[in-house]
């Protein structure tokens, strides 16, 4: 989903104006945030920021987000500050350090968090099939329900961008999946 439709109404919502505090959302279009890294980190620019990404879990149950993020903990801190930690203790190493991982990828994050019936909403209104209208309307009425790959490719259907144009609009209330949540509390503190 492009985030960058998203994160700001999302944002807005629960009480972060990106604007007003001068806080822009920035797509990578993929995952290699290094050379960004580089360049708004203290060594760079020394502008606040926070990465954002996804677990993007594996069918052999591994996980690319993990590694992704223990990467790019290496840019922000030392060999000391890393030497003799686990990867429980340096993912919480790099959320100190503005590096926020999910729990599986941002649209089933959003779902799971709370805001099941604005995305089956979407869905419906935006799906180009019936069935993948049906299976919006169960997910609203059991968001237990949810076949995360299923709804991916829902969306995929649709159109990513689309989809979070759509979506953007019709987010009403508050709820935030943490890893967002934390990630704007990181960023904005430093920002005001």
């Amino acid at each position: 989903m492009r985030n960058w439709f998203v994160l700001p109404a999302l944002s807005k919502l629960i009480g972060y104006d990106l604007d007003e505090l001068g806080i822009t959302v920035c797509s990578v279009s993929g995952t290699n945030f290094a050379p960004y890294i580089r360049l708004l980190a203290p060594k760079g620019l020394n502008i606040p920021f926070a990465v954002i990404t996804d677990l993007d879990p594996q069918a052999d149950n591994a996980n690319l987000g993990e590694a992704r993020l223990l990467t790019l903990l290496k840019l922000l801190a030392s060999p000391v500050d890393l030497a003799g930690k686990n990867v429980q203790q340096k993912l919480a190493l790099a959320a100190e350090k503005g590096l926020f991982l999910n729990d599986y990828t941002f649209e089933v994050d959003l779902f799971r968090c709370g805001r099941h019936k604005s995305m089956g909403k979407t869905l419906i209104e935006l799906a180009v099939s019936e069935p993948a209208k049906d299976r919006a309307r169960q997910w609203i009425d059991d968001p237990a329900e949810l076949d995360p790959r299923v709804m991916l490719r829902d969306i995929s259907a649709i159109g990513k961008g689309r989809f979070a144009q759509r979506l953007a609009a019709n987010l009403r209330n508050t709820e935030c999946p943490p890893y967002i949540k934390n990630a704007l509390d990181y960023v904005t503190a430093r920002c005001q």
